[in-house]
């Protein structure tokens, strides 16, 4: 008769062999990642983007407060801004080399650190196109469901910062959603974005809506116009005068 040691020695063998099986039936990361380029419109499409330009409503749900967003970006810059009525502009950008926010109700802040680092990589056009500058593996770790469809969950780990975990849908490939945990003034902060509402714009298949969620709170984003290589306004990117006064006493 075994030994409880060696049935514990046993049972731990034919479990790491089950997972060796299990994990052998699933796609690599990095295929999961190439489907979604295939199937989103191609390498091809995706490389004749030159920038992007995304605007609509932000609605902040169940609060009564709603708003307009505008996205812009272009290589590894990008600027965002949000407007509520009563409240104002929320802005964040990064123009290459500087990452900020700024707020009616906080005023102008330079993101140092993870927070750099974080909007930096959300503003590279190519995050995805060209993963592989930006992240170092992409690791399949399972399967979930989500809204009633499978999903591939891969594990985005990062050449710098936090890593992300992307879900790719099973029989679409499409990316409907992202989770990971970021780094703000209040601390660290789990989020989780789902995209939908794919719709074809210049060959690309690009998400009208999305829905973020955060610190309790839910908010989603209605675009109503998206655009590739579009006219930016001159200096789309330039640092705002109360971040370049920020900077300067930083000095």
């Amino acid at each position: 008769m075994y030994s409880r040691a060696r049935k514990y020695a046993i049972f731990t063998a034919f479990l790491s062999a089950a997972t060796l099986l299990h994990a052998a039936d699933m796609p690599s990361g990095a295929s999961l990642v190439q489907r979604y380029i295939d199937r989103s419109g191609g390498a091809q499409a995706w490389a004749k983007a030159g920038n992007m330009t995304m605007s609509g409503t932000v609605e902040m749900a169940g609060q009564n407060i709603s708003g307009t967003v505008t996205i812009a970006q272009q290589g590894e810059k990008s600027y965002t801004v949000m407007e509520f009525a009563g409240i104002g502009k929320i802005e964040e950008g990064y123009d290459g080399t500087t990452a900020w926010q700024n707020s009616a109700l906080q005023g102008p802040r330079i993101l140092e650190g993870d927070e750099k680092v974080e909007v930096k990589r959300a503003s590279t056009l190519s995050r995805i196109t060209d993963w592989r500058q930006v992240y170092k593996e992409a690791r399949t770790i399972g399967s979930d469901d989500l809204d009633g469809k499978p999903v591939w969950k891969v594990e985005m780990v990062a050449k710098e910062g936090k890593p992300e975990t992307f879900y790719f849908e099973k029989d679409s490939g499409l990316l409907v959603r992202i989770t990971g945990v970021h780094t703000t003034e209040l601390g660290d902060i789990a989020s989780d974005a789902v995209m939908s509402d794919f719709r074809a714009v210049d060959g690309i298949l690009t998400p009208f809506a999305q829905t973020e969620k955060a610190m309790n709170q839910t908010i989603m984003l209605h675009f109503n116009k998206v655009s590739y290589n579009d006219s930016l306004p001159p200096g789309r990117f330039d640092l705002p005068a109360d971040i370049k006064a920020l900077a300067a006493k930083k000095k």
